[in-house]
């Protein structure tokens, strides 16, 4: 009888032995989570994201650290029919003034556009109208009343798509280094002064 007593003791304790033996080791570094973002390396160097364009004043772009070339295209002149097939030439200089027959703000500053364009037009400074957006039967009406029918261009897909479609008006100036020399986008009567001023220095170098 005290056999059978012992034998049934031994059969409760050992599944409790087993149990106790399969318990977590408190000292035991925990499962990795397959979830969780790997640890950062200490020794590995920040990434540094591009500087975004900075903006100078309300409609004017620089891009810090960046030479921009000024960009080569190609656009039919109004008056001929011919087309103006443009890259940049070492000592030469190139303005061109983006408008639309159906632009008002255009409208509004066209006499100091051509009174610019007058002053600074030169053989080694080119300066056209850029007709945007623009029927060729709309934007020869309009550089035809504005007497500018002359230095007038009308622009096609590919030469807005390397200006990045500018708003309307718009001056863009290369120097007679082939780069960017300097943008106003979204031209008000307040920047003709600014602009003014830029084209002196670039027809002075």
């Amino acid at each position: 009888m005290a056999r059978y007593v012992l034998l049934l003791g031994l059969l409760m304790y050992l599944p409790a032995a087993f149990a106790s033996s399969e318990a977590a080791d408190p000292h035991a570094k925990p499962a990795a989570d397959p979830h969780a973002k790997p640890a950062a390396d200490p020794h590995a160097k920040p990434e540094v994201p591009e500087a975004p364009p900075v903006q100078q004043g309300p409609r004017r772009y620089y891009y810090p650290g960046k030479v921009l070339p000024f960009p080569s295209f190609r656009a039919d002149f109004l008056d001929r029919v011919k087309n103006l097939d443009y890259s940049p030439v070492k000592g030469h200089s190139i303005v061109l003034i983006f408008v639309a027959s159906w632009c008002e703000p255009c409208q509004v500053l066209m006499p100091d556009f051509k009174h610019l364009a007058r002053k600074y037009e030169s053989d080694s400074t080119k300066i056209y109208f850029v007709y945007s957006h623009d029927t060729k039967q709309d934007a020869e009406g309009s550089a035809k009343e504005h007497q500018i029918t002359q230095s007038s261009l009308l622009s096609n897909v590919d030469m807005l798509i390397n200006f990045k479609n500018p708003e309307i008006p718009s001056i863009f100036v290369g120097d007679k280094w082939g780069y960017m020399a300097d943008q106003y986008l979204n031209v008000k009567k307040s920047d003709i002064g600014a602009i003014d001023s830029t084209l002196g220095k670039i027809n002075a170098l």
